[in-house]
């Protein structure tokens, strides 16, 4: 075989390759979708459905702030920290109250 010849078939285009080599281009046959398989079911159980709702609470919540964690801290070891008993009550009512909802 000469070079030139292939260097002749790269020129052609894909369909006369295939009709100068005896190839032809079968139809193709029409894909039947086959139905969608019964039977197998997946249920999540109440743990799990919780856990699930957990994680996307934790994702969803702030990181802990280095600078308040500090500042707080600071304010423990230098006995100058006060705890504001009604608004933490306050904030456990409002809690209860949600969770009840």
């Amino acid at each position: 075989m000469k070079i030139e010849n292939l260097y002749q078939k790269f020129l052609q285009s894909p369909e006369q390759v295939k009709q100068s080599t005896g190839e032809t281009q079968r139809p193709k046959e029409p894909v039947q979708e086959s139905p969608p398989a019964r039977g197998d079911r997946v249920e999540l159980s109440q743990t799990a459905k919780d856990i699930k709702k957990i994680e996307s609470v934790l994702k969803t919540s702030p990181e802990v702030r280095a600078d308040k964690v500090r500042s707080i801290k600071e304010q423990i070891e230098a006995g100058t920290y006060q705890v504001d008993s009604k608004k933490i009550a306050n904030a456990m009512l409002t809690d209860l109250i949600k969770d009840m909802a």
